[in-house]
């Protein structure tokens, strides 16, 4: 919390009830939420009524409905409302992606209504806790029925799929005997509503349906389908609200993804509980999603063009530096330092838009 709250404080200064069947509703102490002296403690189950595949629709009856400051235990599904699961073979996975033409193949939970949440606002959502379920999977799709979909679709023709068993208290999975893989989760896809003004699609199949809902596919300015790998337990993530209530979705549960997601897919399972936290911002304006945890501030670009989303993303890290009031600098200065310093890494290339996210630690920052 002490992290966030440096993020907080840096942020500040440059900005100068009803429940679905199954939800439950616990009284909790406040912590560290000044909107108001007592927050309530909410979960919300992964089921057919609360959970869409691969479409964000702002005209969906909102699940849960929750005050700034609130907690929230979100369940999630594996991809295909849970339909791929250990066992099933390549054909039924090719299946299951064409049932759904134009859809993302994620499972989302949501939405999540925030009193006073307003466009133009900014949703703070804390990462308080994951509890991952006990299987996982991962899989390419046939490149020869796929030749776009993974980075080298046209040298892997045929698809491939592996599933894994995910022991919980030691937080690993055997990847094959010889190599075993310590587990990092974190949510693939969390969004808020979407933006009106998203522009119209580059490449891939149309962003919007007949019913004018969103696909999943695509990361954008209210998030979705990110794939930022630092968006841990603790972490803490910025999202432009375009839509009364915000409306949080969040599903694609990862428990382990090198950046680039290369093959089409990272180490995909699903939560017992992704605990969050929402709070509206008021005096925090953003255009693009951001994110820090305890050691970086990460400021994150999407575009079809690697290079854009690359510009975006630097854009995005000199603006805040320039504008942050820990240690003053110029615009120029701001550039300079994140040339130095800027870890900026491919979040992914295979959701159509990539994604890149540069990371600033705050470990620079030692004036008192």
């Amino acid at each position: 919390m002490i992290a966030s709250q440096q993020f907080l404080t840096a942020l500040l200064l440059s900005a100068a009830i009803s429940l679905p069947v199954g939800a439950q509703a616990q009284t909790a102490p406040a912590e560290n939420t000044p909107q108001k002296p007592t927050s309530k403690h909410y979960v919300l189950p992964a089921n057919a009524d609360t959970t869409q595949w691969g479409w964000f629709d702002p005209a969906e009856k909102p699940k849960l409905t929750v005050n700034s400051g609130d907690t929230v235990s979100i369940e999630t599904l594996r991809h295909a409302m849970d339909e791929i699961k250990p066992g099933a073979s390549m054909d039924e996975i090719v299946k299951l992606r064409l049932a759904n033409p134009g859809g993302g193949p994620h499972s989302v939970t949501g939405p999540i209504y925030v009193n006073g949440a307003e466009p133009g606002d900014t949703l703070e959502i804390r990462i308080k806790k994951i509890v991952m379920k006990d299987s996982g999977f991962n899989f390419n799709l046939p490149g020869k029925q796929f030749p776009t979909v993974g980075l080298l679709a046209s040298e892997f023709l045929e698809g491939h799929v592996q599933y894994f068993q995910l022991d919980t208290k030691s937080m690993t999975t055997e990847f094959k005997p010889g190599i075993i893989l310590h587990l990092k989760p974190f949510p693939g896809t969390i969004a808020v509503g979407p933006d009106p003004d998203e522009p119209k699609e580059k490449a891939g199949p149309p962003i919007h349906d007949a019913k004018g809902r969103t696909s999943t596919l695509r990361p954008w300015k209210n998030g979705s389908n990110m794939d930022v790998n630092e968006m841990q337990e603790g972490s803490t993530l910025y999202f432009p609200v375009f839509e009364k209530g915000a409306l949080i979705w969040t599903g694609d549960s990862h428990c382990l993804q090198g950046n680039g997601e290369v093959n089409l897919t990272a180490l995909e399972c699903s939560y017992k509980e992704i605990e969050i936290e929402p709070i509206v911002r008021k005096d925090l304006h953003i255009d693009w999603p951001r994110a820090e945890t305890s050691t970086h501030y990460i400021f994150m670009g999407f575009d079809e063009d690697l290079n854009e989303a690359m510009k975006i993303a630097v854009r995005e890290t000199v603006n805040f530096l320039a504008e942050q009031k820990m240690v003053p600098m110029t615009r120029e200065e701001a550039y300079a330092l994140t040339s130095m310093v800027g870890d900026c890494r491919v979040s992914q290339v295979v959701d159509i838009r990539k994604g890149i996210h540069c990371m600033i630690p705050k470990s620079i920052f030692v004036k008192k």
